[in-house]
């Protein structure tokens, strides 16, 4: 076969891949954004209509410990969870660049972990859940490339921004209700952890510099635009004999920029095993326990600064 022949056979084979990545990921990209219910329509919601006076932020055990039904009917504001398992405070300040840049909301919750700031890979192939929203906000493209510097070629590809996704796409465009997530974006764990309460005494780790620009950033952010920032650190059961260096880290940021750091760390109250799932979750009584606690703190600690 003479070499015209292979590259007019490669040409064909090439204009075959991109129609069909066109086609394909169109398609994708259709229905990932009329979905009605789950987690990935939830984050769709969380950065481009919802409103909520109350927004929280965090990591698993945001999305399991905070129940808006309860702070929203403690503080008669409406509250809104858009917490997302195993997320960063990479992926937390990105949601607040776009929701900011629709509206402020007058409070925002950020719960925090033991290791938010800590050096983890893992965190940065976890902000691929922002690839189906760059082109839609560009803001995200700052976060998003901290992944690889090749994201922009990599997303060229109209399937790229999808991958992994289908599965979670399509139920999410069920014509009947899943138990994914909730519509306040909380979800519920049931179940009692079967164990005993351990000592936990932490290591001294390394700090992500990205994760530590990004923290600092996000308090100073919510300060310039007035909206009063709540850092938190949510019951586990276990009693920490000391703290971790990103829980140390945070304390003294939080100090610097006069932002309340709240602190649930060994509470005797929260010392019950019937409030857990694991270790580090609370189970639905636990989640409402602590919900009630805090919005009741909340309450108090506004009403005190309404007074000044």
């Amino acid at each position: 076969m003479s070499k015209k022949k292979y590259a007019i056979k490669f040409l064909c084979l090439l204009v075959i891949f991109i129609i069909s990545d066109i086609m394909i990921g169109t398609g994708l990209q259709f229905f990932y954004f009329r979905q009605k219910q789950g987690k990935l329509y939830n984050l769709t919601y969380t950065l481009e209509q919802q409103t909520a006076d109350i927004l929280i932020l965090g990591s698993s055990r945001a999305i399991h410990h905070y129940n808006p039904a309860i702070i929203s009917d403690s503080l008669q504001m409406s509250c809104f969870n858009a917490g997302l398992d195993g997320q960063s405070i990479l992926y937390h300040k990105a949601l607040l660049d776009v929701v900011t840049g629709r509206y402020n909301p007058k409070v925002i919750i950020l719960d925090v972990n033991t290791y938010e700031l800590d050096v983890n890979e893992h965190a940065y192939d976890l902000l691929s859940m922002l690839n189906p929203y760059v082109n839609r906000h560009p803001v995200l493209w700052k976060t998003v490339a901290m992944k690889s510097p090749f994201e922009k070629i990599k997303h060229l590809s109209r399937i790229y921004p999808y991958n992994s996704l289908p599965a979670r796409i399509a139920m999410g465009n069920l014509p009947f209700k899943t138990k994914d997530v909730s519509a306040n974006g909380f979800t519920a764990q049931k179940g009692v952890l079967n164990d005993s309460l351990k000592e936990v005494a932490y290591k001294e780790t390394p700090l992500d510099g990205n994760k530590i620009n990004a923290f600092n950033q996000f308090l100073s952010d919510c300060s310039l635009r007035g909206i009063a920032v709540y850092v938190v650190k949510s019951p586990a059961f276990q009693y920490e004999t000391n703290n971790s260096n990103t829980i140390s880290y945070i304390i003294a940021a939080c100090e610097q920029q006069q932002i309340p750091f709240i602190s649930y760390q060994n509470r005797e109250d929260f010392a019950d095993v019937r409030l857990f799932r694991d270790p580090t979750h609370l189970n639905n009584i636990g989640a409402d326990k602590f919900s009630s606690d805090f919005a009741h703190f909340l309450t108090l600690t506004m009403r005190y600064h309404e007074r000044q």
